[in-house]
């Protein structure tokens, strides 16, 4: 099962019939277990004969669900008590948004049926690993412990404590996405540091206006063909950073009232540079990279001759 822009590899169809020929109960193969991406992933034909129909004809809330057919064929497998295995060799091109707002619709949309599936998914929970109940447990209400956790930070807490948790957010990404660069023998995987950035302040608003406009399938298509311009996803965006920015407001309205010591001073001093710092860091490393490239494709330029 794949996407009609897929560009498949080969070698990765056989790899992951093999896996399904190493379990009889596994039913289906792909690059995650959750959700066997549409791009790319395998499954049983038997038992795509059982549920074909009900997961074309899907509903929810009465609308006709038009996205998450992925996630859904993915949990109709799981529902039977078929367990679905992951295989790096699950390999192949496929298009992805690279703007911002396209990308924006893409992850409000997959948020959409993420927790449509989720509660759907949940009736399964006692048919797989203990493991896999707590992985879709935690990641379903993470969003929105982190909303609340955020909103009382910049609205209760003190200027250091926004700054702290900033530099700490940032300082586990850079490790992880350092760790990264080492195994994959790339520096490109530190920008994967970045995603905590786009989590906080793209993520989280998308993720919660999915959860209020569940049940409306009429915009955030995918649009692979054609560009798509929808500027509805910056509406939770914007309101999310209005909201952050008054906490900021409000949080420095109130420190003002009370002298900062010299050792709170210090402190904001060099958390604010040590943020700053990685910043710059990171736009150094890009524009040195991109100069690269550019060096690179230009030493691979020739010209024709004509006779």
């Amino acid at each position: 099962v794949c996407d009609s822009d897929t560009m498949l590899d080969p070698a990765s169809s056989v790899e992951m019939v093999k896996v399904l020929e190493e379990d009889p109960m596994v039913g289906g193969v792909g690059g995650d277990v959750q959700c066997i991406s549409g791009p790319l992933g395998m499954y049983r034909n038997s038992l795509l004969h059982e549920f074909v129909e009900d997961w074309y004809n899907q509903e929810f809330m009465g609308s006709q669900c038009s996205f998450g057919d992925d996630r859904h064929l993915t949990n109709r497998v799981l529902s039977l008590g078929y367990a679905t295995k992951y295989t790096a060799r699950s390999k192949c091109l496929t298009e992805t948004p690279i703007e911002y707002l396209r990308w924006l619709n893409q992850q409000t949309r997959w948020s959409k049926s993420y927790f449509r599936e989720w509660l759907y998914n949940a009736m399964w929970f006692h048919k797989h690993h203990l493991w896999m109940t707590y992985e879709a447990v935690i990641t379903g209400f993470f969003p929105f412990f982190l909303i609340a956790t955020v909103i009382q930070l910049f609205y209760r807490g003190k200027i250091w404590n926004i700054l702290l948790f900033l530099l700490t957010v940032q300082l586990v990404g850079l490790i992880k996405s350092s760790f990264a660069s080492c195994l994959r023998g790339n520096i490109v995987m530190v920008f994967m540091s970045l995603y905590s950035v786009l989590y906080m302040s793209s993520l989280l608003p998308a993720k919660m206006f999915a959860i209020a406009t569940i049940n409306k399938a009429g915009w955030g298509t995918s649009g692979r063909k054609t560009i798509v311009v929808n500027f509805i996803g910056l509406i939770p965006v914007s309101v999310w950073f209005t909201i952050l920015l008054g906490g900021v407001i409000f949080t420095i309205y109130k420190e003002s009232k009370k002298p900062f010591s010299e050792s709170k001073q210090t402190v904001l001093i060099v958390g604010t540079l040590l943020y700053a710092c990685y910043w710059v860091m990171l736009l150094t490393l890009y524009v040195v990279l991109i100069n690269k490239c550019g060096r690179r494709k230009k030493g691979q330029q020739y010209d024709m001759v004509l006779d």
